[in-house]
């Protein structure tokens, strides 16, 4: 039985989530190589993603408006994500460092 790999995409805000991201890990932190294992990691969870997208553990909080957002780490990171079934896409709805308070986060999801 062949499986369907779904593509992925990511919200304005998504990108530029990653974008903040490497300007303050190669520019703030001084360490592009750490911007780079950081894209690398971020891809290979999206692939994995992508094959089995049930995976990423579903989101539960009070403050969160929708019962479809999943998650995935990537490294100090959390990349929240919901399943696009009728276009078999995952599409990344933010990309937040961990110790951000995630409550706030959630309630603009």
């Amino acid at each position: 039985m062949a499986f369907k790999i779904y593509d992925y995409d990511f919200t304005e805000i998504a990108e530029a989530d990653i974008d903040e991201t490497l300007y303050y890990i190669s520019n703030e932190l001084c360490n592009p190589k750490a911007a780079k294992d950081f894209v690398d990691e971020l891809d290979d969870k999206l692939a994995d993603i992508c094959k089995s997208p049930k995976n990423g553990r579903l989101v539960v909080n009070e403050f969160l408006k929708r019962d479809d957002v999943r998650r995935f780490l990537v490294d100090n990171y959390i990349a929240y994500y919901i399943i696009d079934e009728a276009n078999s896409k995952i599409v990344v709805l933010r990309v937040v460092y961990s110790k951000r308070n995630q409550n706030e986060i959630l309630k603009n999801l």
